[in-house]
């Protein structure tokens, strides 16, 4: 592991507003900057970055921490790689460490799975610009992509041989186990040995948020099936949280405020070298929670490209409730018939495709063009349809002016009664909302006093250093309040500063959860001292109760089983618990 030295030295190297603004849009509000959180689906923003105390904390999901926290759970890396990058950030040569055994463990596997994925690459790439990729060649320049769209993109070639890689990646020292676990070959169902997973195809790399190499595509370059193949889920490798040039998207979404979601590697490459640069493209399934959240650390608005036909419909539609949840913007162009994004560039060009960018339509518009098409003139059952149809869509719109707003458009689309619709949709809303009626989970109750203890420690060294002269640790009852005791004055008895920071060093994530929570936490006592007083008597009074009773549970014991002896000691303590009682601050 890295000394404390050199994590100190990087951490107050580095400016946490500096980090987390490439990542989340802050707006600064008195002495700290608020925005919205990029852990979870929020409208209103709760994630609070402390200047004074660089760190940050989420009220609304709890998550807290410092700016390697952030990092790694921003970009996916363990405590090493987040320090490592912080350092080239600030400029700071890191020695040599020690990790331990768990780390060190978790760390050699991914720097073994990306090796292995990016020699892999790197063959595919050679391939291509090879003797045995002529025919991919001809095919790409055939699709429309240039020569640098090609490099620049690093596409390759698997080319028909069964372990073609394989044999490669064994002369390199890759075992096969390591291989397999990366996803690039596949064991065999009967007998020994594996084979390739990637067999006659065009090879696109797919990459983290940090450019790594972290799986493939392959696409066939005829009719067979299946047309695309990606690598199954690894260590590496989710397909529901990674998104086809992100990588190289992230900058220009966050520039521009948006993204456009497309379908297919084609036509995301086509979209970045046409000069689209914030195309991104899912990966074999359809937009999750996960894709949104990945979006939402950059931009808060999305383009997405559907084909305007049932099925394009019904896709839009089922991501209606995941954009309500993320709090995402979302608009929808139509293309041709016949013309995905990719076809339409080649075809007509950047500005054609920027002119369809400019007349995207809002989500629910597009959805209520689709639904309600040639609706005035449809029959009265073909309108009951639409209007069923419509109705369940608009009663999952959270806002009460867009559900007005569009029950308006729907009965002029259908040519309707508007009241009569209205109707409808109060008896459709009843037995839909009497059966998701949230469950409502009683919060948690925490001792007051203690809690507010806690609180005037964090918030004053010097009230810390006082009120360890006045109380234990072992006095709180509450066991998180109790470990955050210890903490506090663990690290003032080793003679050091109250540093929150110092306070996160440790794998203890409901710990450093309620340290950010109140460290965060601006309330203006109006006589701190009085409370911090209050809160230590009202916390030995508990206690001097909770010793009354069991002590008079323990005497009843005693007498119950004739140990007079034991009886008559317990007695003795009672009454020196007596003869000094706390006293009870009412309110607290």
């Amino acid at each position: 592991m890295f000394s404390e030295d050199v994590i100190s030295r990087v951490r107050d190297s580095v400016d946490i507003v500096d980090i987390v603004s490439g990542y989340v849009s802050l707006k600064k509000t008195g002495k700290n900057y608020v925005g919205l959180c990029p852990f979870h689906a929020e409208k209103t923003p709760s994630f609070t970055v402390n200047t004074d105390k660089q760190i940050f904390h989420c009220f609304g999901c709890g998550v807290g921490g410092d700016v390697f926290r952030f990092l790694e759970s921003q970009e996916g890396l363990n405590f090493p790689e987040a320090l490592r990058q912080l350092a080239g950030k600030a400029g700071i040569t890191l020695p040599e460490s020690r990790p331990r055994v768990g780390e060190k463990k978790s760390d050699d596997e991914r720097k073994a799975l990306l090796a292995v994925i990016t020699e892999a690459a790197d063959f595919f790439r050679k391939e291509l610009e090879g003797p045995t990729g002529s025919a991919a060649r001809a095919y790409l320049k055939k699709r429309g992509l240039s020569d640098s769209v090609v490099k620049d993109f690093s596409l390759g070639w698997a080319k028909s041989e069964w372990d073609a890689l394989l044999r490669h990646l064994k002369q390199k020292g890759h075992p096969a186990g390591l291989m397999e676990k990366a996803g690039l070959i596949v064991k065999r169902s009967e007998g020994e040995g594996h084979y390739d997973r990637f067999r006659g195809r065009i090879i696109f790399p797919i990459r983290d948020l940090s450019g790594n190499v972290i799986a493939f595509g392959g696409r066939v370059m005829d009719d067979s099936l299946p047309k695309y193949l990606n690598s199954p889920e690894t260590p590496l490798y989710s397909k529901s949280n990674v998104l086809y040039c992100l990588d190289r998207a992230k900058e220009q979404g966050r520039k521009l405020g948006y993204f456009i979601i497309v379908e297919g590697y084609l036509d995301a490459i086509a979209c970045h070298q046409f000069g689209v640069q914030n195309a991104v493209a899912t990966l074999g399934t359809a937009l999750t929670e996960g894709h949104l959240r990945q979006m939402r650390r950059f931009a808060q608005k999305l383009v997405l490209i559907f084909d305007p036909d049932p099925a394009g419909v019904k896709a839009a539609l089922r991501g209606l409730d995941l954009f309500i949840a993320a709090g995402m913007k979302v608009n929808v162009v139509s293309l041709p018939d016949g013309d995905d994004p990719d076809t339409f560039l080649q075809k007509h060009g950047h500005d054609a495709f920027a002119a369809r960018l400019r007349e995207s339509l809002k989500f629910m518009d597009f959805v209520l063009s689709q639904v309600v098409r040639g609706g005035a003139t449809a029959s009265i059952d073909e309108k009951v349809e639409m209007a069923s149809e419509m109705l369940g869509v608009i009663a999952r719109i959270p806002s009460g002016i867009e559900r007005d707003y569009y029950l308006k458009k729907t009965a002029e689309a259908l040519d309707v009664n508007e009241t009569l619709l209205r109707q409808e949709m109060t008896k459709q809303a009843k037995p839909r909302q009497a059966g998701s009626a949230p469950v409502s989970r009683p919060r948690q109750q925490r001792p007051r006093a203690e809690e507010i203890l806690i609180h005037l420690m964090l918030r004053d060294e010097n009230m810390a250093r006082s009120i360890r002269g006045d109380i234990a640790p072992e006095e709180f009852t509450d066991p998180l309040y109790q470990r955050a005791a210890k903490k506090i004055f663990s690290l003032l008895d080793a003679g050091g500063r109250l540093d929150v920071k110092a306070l996160l060093n440790d794998d203890d994530e409901e710990l450093s959860g309620l340290i950010t929570h109140y460290s965060a936490l601006d309330i203006d006592y109006s006589d701190p001292q009085k409370h911090c007083n209050d809160c230590v008597s009202v916390i030995k009074q508990q206690n001097y109760e909770k010793k009354i009773k069991t002590l008079t549970r323990a005497i009843n014991e005693a007498a119950a089983r004739g140990d007079w002896a034991e009886h008559r000691k317990l007695l003795e303590e009672q009454n020196r618990l007596y003869q000094r009682p706390g006293r009870r601050i009412p309110g607290l």
